[in-house]
């Protein structure tokens, strides 16, 4: 393999038909988080107003809301100044009830795709990417796991 296809495969965004790549990643109480084969949808924030979104339903839900839907959830905090996100946003964090995947580098997140202050939403069939949705609000985000 030459080093251009190398450049190209690590900058490419995933796509309806992808499988859903394996990621190296902790959740807020620094335990490993991964996508596991029986996931059916994956929420990904990419910014503050993504996060936003979807703190505002899991916040009203139990711990075991997102496992009983099939639904995982991760976040990136890398655009985050690191001492912000080590003395604000993790201790919060920790806080929550459900696990939260915490991107803390950016380019653990350079394939997923994104829109700006949008919920990225990725649902699967064993593995695979089957829809690409970009929510924008909660009342959205919620027909959507209503729907899982």
């Amino acid at each position: 393999m030459s080093i251009s296809t190398v450049v190209w495969a690590q900058s490419s965004v995933l796509q309806v038909g992808n499988l859903v790549p394996k990621m190296a990643i902790n959740d807020q109480h620094d335990k490993p988080w991964q996508i596991s084969t029986d996931t059916k949808l994956v929420l990904f924030s990419g910014s503050r107003g993504a996060n936003t979104i979807v703190q505002s339903i899991l916040s009203q839900k139990g711990a075991d809301y997102l496992s009983s839907k099939k639904t995982v959830y991760f976040s990136d905090l890398s655009k985050m100044p690191g001492f912000i996100t080590r003395t604000f946003a993790l201790p919060s964090m920790r806080d929550l009830p459900y696990s939260v995947g915490i991107i803390l580098n950016g380019e653990d997140s350079q394939a997923w795709p994104r829109e700006d202050d949008a919920v990225t939403a990725v649902f699967l069939n064993q593995g695979q990417i089957t829809k690409i949705e970009y929510v924008k609000n909660a009342q959205a985000l919620e027909q959507i796991l209503d729907r899982q």
